[in-house]
């Protein structure tokens, strides 16, 4: 059914565990590949946002749970391998939006299919739009969202 799959995972352990497992059932059904993806987001004030080069993290607002992540991230990845599902991750610091670099990723990988999961109706995702809500609205293949 989808030959190339990106999997959106976030900080959230819950909400990133939803995401895999909804993206190995669709991956399992043809012969696939599997990209599962971390951007870290961040919300940087002003003052702090301007760092020495362009895109570089800010060393105050480094993430402290990325190590967690990355181990989430590769057992994601060993998972869908055991299912004898091609996989490979990408863990990058954001650089801005999160919603754009995951498209990004996407688009070079030849994605037909992003799983992304949902944070839930926040007044700010409504008025400005989440991460989940843009990737619906931008995204050139197919879009799971999973809450």
């Amino acid at each position: 059914m989808f030959e190339k799959i990106v999997v959106g995972v976030d900080a959230e352990p819950s909400r990133a565990a939803r995401v895999v497992d909804a993206a190995e059932q669709l991956a399992r059904t043809g012969q696939g590949e599997v990209l599962v993806a971390h951007l870290q987001e961040l919300e940087l004030p002003a003052a702090v946002a301007a760092t020495p080069r362009a895109g570089a993290l800010h060393p105050l607002y480094a993430d402290a749970g990325a190590p967690d992540v990355d181990t989430f991230v590769d057992l994601a990845v060993q998972r869908f391998r055991y299912q004898g599902i091609a996989a490979r991750s990408v863990v990058q610091p954001g650089a801005g939006s999160s919603a754009r670099e995951l498209l990004q990723i996407a688009e070079s990988f030849g994605a037909d299919l992003i799983v992304v999961g949902d944070r839930g109706q926040r007044v700010t995702d409504m008025l400005m739009g989440g991460v989940a809500q843009k990737v619906l609205r931008d995204a050139a293949c197919s879009v799971l969202l999973v809450r």
